[in-house]
């Protein structure tokens, strides 16, 4: 017969860390976690960069083609939005505006490192591209060249809001061979206090809910990025 006792938790299990002198919760060991992890990706993309990363990714990236094409057939030339809004405070939006175009104001950002760090799923730039990305849309590995749109097809050019005055950037996201699959749309506009700013990625209409929701989270981690480097430029 054992006299260990079997304790049961009653509720969530939490942990405490000693180390350093200190003591410190769960929400500081989460920060060295997500610092590691930028840690590690930077690591990764510096040392399979360019086309060796394109190379390790190539059939991922056919396929993701392959099912982008299928949305734009399906789709008949109608669009749906995914859009994420922010609240900024002490950056305003033209002082954002003028950053953001410095950068990628050819559709090619200047600065690869704040290109390819504003996101983890930021994998390559294609070296034959003028500008565009690998990254994760819809779960799939997607690989795009980005232009400058100056004009917009109407059923894009709907979805501007005119109480953002201020744009950052129209873009043209293009597959491989050619195909328009999606449309880039940033605004902003100026408060009292800094910016509102709407960006949006314009997709077929037959996008499923679900890559709709996950490009939302996307343009959220990727321009609260780009919103701390403007930030921090302009100081």
């Amino acid at each position: 017969m054992s006299n260990e006792v079997d304790v049961q938790p009653s509720g969530p299990v939490t942990v405490d860390v000693h180390t350093m002198g200190r003591t410190f919760d769960e929400s500081a060991v989460d920060r060295w976690e997500l610092e590691a992890a930028r840690r590690a990706l930077r690591n990764l993309k510096t040392v399979a960069a360019g086309q060796v990363m394109m190379d390790l990714l190539a059939e991922r990236i056919d396929a993701g083609d392959r099912f982008h094409k299928g949305l734009v057939e399906a789709s008949g030339g109608t669009y749906r939005e995914s859009r994420t809004e922010f609240t900024v405070r002490g950056l305003g939006g033209t002082e954002l505006a003028d950053w953001f175009r410095s950068q990628a104001g050819t559709g090619r950002f200047r600065d690869k490192t704040l290109l390819l760090d504003a996101h983890p799923e930021h994998y390559v730039e294609p070296p034959i591209y003028t500008g565009g990305m690998v990254e994760t849309i819809g779960g799939h590995l997607t690989r795009f060249k980005v232009s400058v749109a100056d004009e917009l097809p109407p059923s894009v050019g709907a979805f501007l809001d005119g109480s953002f005055p201020v744009t950052l950037m129209n873009a043209l996201l293009s597959l491989d061979d050619g195909t328009p699959f999606a449309y880039c749309l940033h605004q902003a506009r100026d408060t009292a206090g800094g910016a509102d700013v709407v960006v949006r990625v314009v997709y077929p209409s037959a996008a499923p809910d679900s890559m709709i929701e996950g490009h939302c989270q996307h343009l959220a981690i990727e321009f609260r990025s780009w919103i701390r480097n403007a930030a921090a430029a302009t100081r």
